[in-house]
């Protein structure tokens, strides 16, 4: 990423954590780790909850191992996508033994692992996760080899630690906020019912106020249709509960049956008719009522009652707000039928229900001041929801923010990441097996901060340079180097001012051993 700051590097993740990393346990079979099956991982606040302490030979085989300070990573589907991450910390033993369906990432001391944790718990990361993925259907993984090669942005240590503690500043900001928007619909609902009690509160003991049984107040009551299709008749919507959300009417998919001319008068909706539903798996849905004011040319189904209101006793709305009002409800749901998981209410329970029935007039202003209140709450809604969809996104820009090097300053005091890297790079080597090329001793190079030529390591590891440059492609460009530093230098310096990529560096540095321009002399590079 050319973008990134000059301190920065962005190599593969492979370079600066171990994905999977073998088993290294030093403990006996009658020890204690943490049992973390997938479950234990939450997604929201991607953290180990409740790990279960079990003996280590009883889980030594076919679970993942992990340990304290290693990222633990979903791979499988749906987990992944739900973004089932975390840090390990606190195991018992400091070792972990979890779900095979976990990557492991084990940082080799180049990367803070809250800092790696962040970058693959990005929405983005694990969208282009998912992309990759592969398996059959419902079993579908992200592989290894994507996580080894995907690269990171990679800024010095201490600047890792800052853009956490910024990034876990920030977002617990908006966590404080979700937490506060999540309990407005509660508080909107719970208003609606106060504002309903507040409204009908007085009508039991005003005796000037007529009670009727709802049957006294309706002039029809009929269940819906529950043909599914026809040969005879037109085509004509019919109203299911696939068309309402939250018991609202939606119909934006509409479903169609052939009906006879009888029975398009019988179950055709009007305008004003009072819709009951009759049946559903959710108790909080049977005996809702809703006002059709939708267009005309639909019938419902016999999930529904549709009833018609006498129009000089009560007015549909009126009773539909009444109906939604808690203390019906409470009458409603005492009185459902339960058969086969389906809670059912019929007509003549309904229409045992007292209603209060003021002159119409008043009627009129009830429905006025209840619809104006709801306008304003449902307004709040909408804004509510609004700023629920933008949180995510906020959260989302934080952390694009901070891996682009935007989020905290830059100190030019601090080591760069280069070199750490390099460093690190050169004590995985040394204490592995020599690699050789063409007979010689490829030697890791190894920045200190002691380096004489401390100053120009700085200055030239903020310039980016590649082998595809025209000074360093087929060029002696090392060579030049070395001779810079006096004729010779050690693999550390040299690395440092070359600012090449660990691998353009290895790449070059054979290049140029082949051809003349450099020689090993006691471990240190010579120019030719």
């Amino acid at each position: 990423m050319s973008d990134l700051p000059d301190n920065w590097i962005e190599p593969p993740i492979r370079e600066v954590a171990e994905v999977n990393p073998r088993k290294d346990v030093d403990l006996s079979s009658s020890d204690l780790v943490s049992f973390v099956p997938m479950a234990a991982v939450d997604e929201v606040s991607g953290t180990i909850l409740s790990p279960v302490d079990r003996p280590y030979g009883e889980v030594s085989k076919g679970f993942t191992h992990f340990r304290d300070d290693d990222v633990i990573f979903a791979k499988i589907t749906p987990s992944m996508e739900n973004g089932k991450s975390a840090v390990a910390r606190g195991l018992t033993n400091g070792t972990g033994m979890g779900s095979t369906e976990f990557h492991v990432f084990r940082s080799n001391g180049a990367i803070e692992p809250e800092y790696l944790w962040r970058f693959v718990r990005q929405k983005s990361f694990r969208e282009n996760a998912q992309a990759v993925m592969s398996g059959a259907v419902g079993q579908q993984r992200v592989p290894a080899d994507y996580l080894k090669d995907h690269l990171i942005p990679l800024p010095p240590l201490p600047e890792q630690r800052q853009i956490v503690a910024k990034v876990d500043g920030l977002t617990a900001r908006t966590a404080r906020a979700r937490k506060e928007l999540d309990r407005i619909p509660t508080l909107i609902a719970r208003y609606k019912q106060r504002l309903l009690a507040l409204l009908y509160s007085d009508f039991g003991s005003n005796a000037k106020i007529d009670h009727l049984l709802f049957s006294e107040v309706v002039s029809s009551a009929q269940n819906g249709i529950s043909k599914r299709r026809g040969d005879i008749g037109r085509m004509i919507n019919v109203l299911r509960l696939a068309d309402l959300t939250d018991g609202h009417f939606v119909g934006d998919d509409p479903r169609e049956i052939m009906l006879t001319a009888a029975e398009e008068e019988k179950y055709g909706l009007e305008t004003d008719d009072l819709i009951c539903i009759r049946v559903n798996g959710s108790e909080k849905l049977v005996g809702r009522m809703l006002v059709w004011d939708a267009q005309s040319n639909w019938a419902f189904c016999d999930h529904f009652i549709r009833f018609k209101t006498k129009p000089k006793v009560c007015l549909s709305r009126y009773v539909s707000y009444f109906f939604a009002s808690d203390v019906v409800r409470a009458q409603i749901e005492s009185s459902f039928v339960s058969s086969a998981g389906q809670k059912t209410i019929s007509q003549g329970t309904l229409g045992r229900i007292l209603v209060p029935v003021p002159p119409i007039n008043e009627q009129t202003e009830i429905v006025r001041r209840i619809e104006s209140a709801f306008v304003w709450l449902d307004r709040m809604a909408a804004d509510h929801a609004a700023a629920a969809r933008l949180l995510p996104k906020l959260d989302a820009a934080i952390l694009a923010k901070a891996f682009r090097g935007e989020l905290v300053p830059q100190d030019p005091n601090e080591e760069p990441a280069s070199a750490l890297f390099a460093r690190i790079r050169a004590e995985q080597v040394s204490t592995s097996p020599t690699t050789r090329r063409h007979g010689r001793q490829v030697i890791v190079p190894i920045p200190t901060a002691h380096s004489s030529h401390r100053s120009e390591i700085i200055k030239r590891s903020n310039m980016r340079k590649s082998r595809k440059d025209d000074d360093v492609r087929g060029r002696p460009y090392l060579r030049n180097l070395v001779r810079d530093l006096g004729g010779q230098a050690s693999p550390n310096a040299l690395y440092a001012v070359a600012n090449l990529e660990l691998v353009d560096f290895y790449q070059q540095l054979s290049l140029e051993y082949d051809s003349g321009w450099l020689q090993d002399d006691n471990s240190m590079v010579k120019a030719v």
